[in-house]
């Protein structure tokens, strides 16, 4: 891994985001900057000291746009790989990692998502919520198969706790609780098949 100076690219990548968004009809308010290490614990805060010592990191700048007669928060994500490269809105090639509104200018929601699909989302305060969408995607990331990306995210948005069990567990005991997931879920969609062919039926007679 190259020697990365993560405080001073983050705070470069700061001051230019800050230029950028320093005009009329709109103002930068902040970034928050997350330090990753090396086994993936998060730290986060809105100065750049934090990333002293960080393995990679995530920043995400805050600015607002003036809408009419209203100021609206919007945001952007960088991340900074292990390498220096500075990505917009991504997290490699495959994921992507970015704020957009939701259902209106006021409700800025991040979500992670893979192959334009969302694998998981969160409302701000954003720090609070930043280490779960990290340790899902480090989860999921060197996985190939689409299907099996989704269906650990779906897990990992309804019930949390079942990745506990992954630590506690085999490899392969987890695997057998995600087939039996996947087979609770198809057995639930012929079940629906059978009520809705039944209601044809007694339509019929």
């Amino acid at each position: 891994m190259a020697d990365i100076n993560f405080v001073e690219l983050a705070t470069y990548c700061q001051k230019v985001f800050r230029e950028e968004h320093t005009k009329q009809g709109e103002r930068y308010i902040e970034t928050l900057f997350v330090s990753i290490s090396e086994d993936n614990s998060l730290k986060y805060s809105t100065t750049p000291h934090v990333l002293s010592n960080a393995h990679q990191c995530i920043l995400v700048h805050q600015w607002s746009e003036l809408a009419v007669r209203w100021w609206y928060s919007w945001y952007k994500v960088e991340f900074i790989d292990t390498d220096g490269r500075v990505r917009k809105d991504c997290l490699d090639d495959n994921f992507k990692l970015r704020v957009s509104a939701w259902g209106s200018y006021s409700s800025q929601i991040m979500q992670l998502s893979y192959a334009n699909q969302g694998l998981y989302w969160f409302g701000s305060p954003f720090e609070r919520n930043i280490p779960k969408v990290w340790e899902l995607y480090s989860k999921v990331k060197d996985i190939k198969n689409e299907a099996e990306i989704k269906l650990i995210a779906e897990l990992y948005r309804k019930d949390d706790q079942l990745f506990e069990l992954e630590k506690e567990n085999e490899n392969f005991k987890f695997s057998n609780i995600l087939l039996e997931q996947e087979k609770k879920q198809y057995q639930k969609l012929l079940d629906d098949i059978k009520e809705m062919c039944d209601k044809l039926k007694e339509t019929e007679d």
